[in-house]
């Protein structure tokens, strides 16, 4: 199980982060799920725009850098959404609306991913 963590206060924002890492799981992404369970999240690598086409329910969405660091977010992005183009993201974090407010989560925070 991957865990995704704040690097600045070691808080756990997610306890379940499934990987999206093949051309068919970063399409299909969320695509499907009623709802997310508390806790999980989907890491779409690599990506740099996503869309919430066919969802059912609002996400907070974190762009990552190669390193990890908070580079672009989106709160409560709600279904039949475009993102714009994230240039220089490397990955993608999708979590339950809220996640960014309540971890107050901003830009250049660093996340850590652990198995």
């Amino acid at each position: 199980m991957v865990v995704a963590r704040l690097q600045k206060n070691n808080a756990v924002i997610s306890d379940h982060v499934i990987q999206a890492d093949t051309f068919g799981k970063r399409l299909k992404g969320l695509i499907g799920y009623k709802q997310l369970p508390p806790n999980h999240s989907i890491l779409i690598k690599p990506c740099k725009s996503i869309h919430t086409f066919f969802m059912r329910f609002p996400i907070d969405v974190l762009f990552l850098s190669d390193q990890n660091d908070v580079i672009a977010m989106y709160k409560a992005l709600q279904p039949y959404r475009i993102t714009a183009t994230v240039r220089k993201a490397c990955a993608v974090l999708e979590t339950n609306a809220g996640v960014i407010i309540t971890h107050q989560i901003s830009l250049r925070d660093q996340l850590r991913f652990e198995i």
